[in-house]
Formats: structure tokens, C-alpha cells, sequence
């Protein structure tokens, strides 16, 4: 399963927010210029816009606020990955070079900070306080998250429900925006806009736990390097569904060794992914994410039937057994 039908379908959509952005972004700065252009090039699946889009059309019909809610989230997105790139000191993102590598640090969080300006600017523009509030209220949750998880990675106690804490903020706020904002731009009733922030939520949850899952899952080819999150004290979800498997003692001696492990040593990696095989930690994280897609889909229920609600559940399916 893949997002080719719903990219297909929304082609001359996803080209207005494309061109929103580009005309959005633009800059007299050189530098500025040419590294949005690279940007442009290696713009992903936008699947935030694509989900912005399709929540239009299966609640009504797309207005000229819904292009800004689909540009708005596809600058932020790109924006805190920009950022995420410097804090993580990746050379590479889906096989591509970074920012902060290609040019340097320095240009990439600047770059992320004229981008996020630029995603207010075009709400400022839009005149809409309630749409600017999806926004504001992602970006204070995605910052949040971020510092939630560098304060675990700490003190190396991450539980389940702290994970779950962590992603709705890191990826579900930014879904949100994406889906019940574009639900509230087509018009939709409150009720309506409350089952597609459900939607949203749930997807999140499980586009992420599929993340974490690649971490753990070296033999399937992401562009991403697996053992990511480990080496950086991370405890998502396959380590923490085995550790609640293992026994007590089992469990301290696990964490001690990932705490006393510096990020280069070549055991860590090893260690860890034997441990959560051993224990099933991924067949058990993917077992809790298909229920995320599955409350997912079920809140699509207060749609009436059309070939945009069936995107909306193919986008579920497709989040859970995504192999990219």
C-alpha cells in the first residue's frame, strides 16, 4: 500500500500549496534562496498536506484557506525538521543531505526560523484566529515533546503512557492542525471537526510508532539508520514493550547498560536489538499501533460516504504497514 492513488487524485491540489510555499518562502537572500531551492527538490510525501486536502473534500468542498492550512503545515513540518537535523547532528535525512551538513548548523535553524515566520505570516494573512490556533497550539506542543523526551532520555525512565505523551505532542499536534483545521476550513460542524481531531490524534500515534519501529528494524531500507534513537538514550516503544516482558532484574540491568554505554559503542546497538527481539518488543509495538489505525478509521464514521473518506482510511492502512 502506498499514497500513489491520493497523490494522483489531489495532483493539481498539492500543486496550489506547492506554489502557495514557493511564493511564500521566497527571498532576495541568496543563500536563503538556494537552499530553499534544495528544499524544494527534496521535498518528501507531504503527507500532511495531502491529508489537509483530503479532509476538505470528504467535509465539504476546499476553500482558499484550506491551500494555506495545507502550506502552514507543510512549512512547519519542514521547519522542526530543519531544526531536528542540527540537535541530532544528522549528516543525512531519507538518503539526502542535510541542511546543517550541507551548508552548516548555523544556516539550518535559521533557514527552520524564517520558515516558521513565514507559516505565521500566511495565518496572519488568512484572518482567522481559530485556524491560527491549530497552529500555535502544535507548535507549543511539538516544543514541549521535544524537551519532554530529552528530559527522559535522562533519567532513562520512559513509560508507556510518557511515550504516548511524547509523540501526541511530537507528531499528533502537527496532524491535528493538518486534519481538523482543514475540517473547520471546509465548514464542517463541531462535531465533525471533534471525530477528525480523533482521526488525527490516532493517526499520529501510529505514523510514529511506525517510525520507532524502523529504528528497530535495520533490514528494512528507510534511507533513515536504524539504532538512531537508542545511541541517543531514546526509549520508544519496541524497547519499552520488552522491557515490561523481561523480568525485574533483567530490566535494571538492561537500562544500566544503555545509560553506561557512550552513542559510538558498537554493543549498544547489538545488545539492544537482541534484547528486543528476544522479547518481541516489535511484533508488541505493532500489535498497539494497528489499534491507533484502527480507532483511527473508526472515527471517519461521521463522514458520509465518498472517495475521500476511502483515501482517509487508505491513509490509516497505509500508515501502519509503511515501509519508507
Amino acid at each position: 500500500m502506498d499514497l500513489k492513488s491520493i497523490q494522483e487524485l489531489l495532483k493539481e491540489d498539492i500543486q496550489k500549496v506547492n506554489d502557495l510555499i514557493k511564493v511564500s518562502l521566497e527571498s532576495h537572500v541568496e543563500l536563503l534562496s538556494t537552499i530553499n531551492s534544495y528544499l524544494f527538490e527534496e521535498k518528501g510525501k507531504q503527507l500532511r498536506p495531502l491529508l489537509s486536502l483530503t479532509t476538505a473534500k470528504a467535509c465539504g468542498a476546499t476553500t482558499p484557506n484550506t491551500y494555506i492550512c495545507a502550506a502552514v503545515v507543510e512549512i512547519i513540518h519542514t521547519a522542526t525538521l530543519l531544526h531536528d537535523d542540527v540537535a541530532d547532528n544528522a549528516p543525512k535525512r531519507r538518503g539526502a543531505e542535510t541542511i546543517q551538513y550541507k551548508f552548516s548548523p548555523a544556516s539550518s535553524v535559521l533557514t527552520g526560523d524564517y520558515w516558521l515566520a513565514k507559516a505565521f505570516f500566511l495565518l496572519v494573512e488568512a484572518n482567522d484566529t481559530q485556524l491560527m490556533s491549530f497552529f500555535t497550539n502544535a507548535v507549543e506542543d511539538l516544543s514541549e515533546g521535544e524537551l519532554f523526551q530529552m528530559q527522559k532520555a535522562i533519567s532513562l525512565d520512559t513509560t508507556e503512557e510518557d511515550y504516548i505523551n511524547i509523540i501526541s505532542r511530537k507528531t499528533s499536534s502537527l496532524f491535528i492542525s493538518a486534519i481538523a483545521g482543514a475540517a473547520y476550513c471546509a465548514g464542517a460542524p463541531q462535531r465533525i471537526i471533534d471525530e477528525m481531531r480523533k482521526y488525527a490524534y490516532h493517526l499520529g500515534i501510529a505514523f510514529q510508532i511506525r517510525d520507532d519501529i524502523f529504528d528497530y528494524t535495520p533490514e528494512i531500507k528507510t534511507g533513515k539508520n536504524a539504532g538512531t534513537d537508542i545511541k541517543e538514550k531514546k526509549i520508544t516503544l519496541p524497547l519499552i514493550c520488552a522491557l515490561k516482558s523481561c523480568s525485574l532484574e533483567e530490566k535494571g540491568q538492561m537500562l544500566s547498560f544503555i545509560k553506561e554505554s557512550s552513542s559510538n559503542e558498537e554493543t549498544l546497538l547489538s545488545k539492544t536489538f537482541n534484547f528486543v527481539e528476544k522479547y518481541s518488543g516489535v511484533a508488541h509495538a505493532q500489535e498497539i499501533l494497528m489499534k491507533h489505525s484502527t480507532k483511527a478509521i473508526e472515527a471517519l464514521s461521521c463522514l458520509v460516504d465518498s472517495k475521500y473518506k476511502n483515501e482517509l482510511v487508505n491513509i490509516a492502512l497505509y500508515v501502519g504497514t509503511r515501509q519508507e
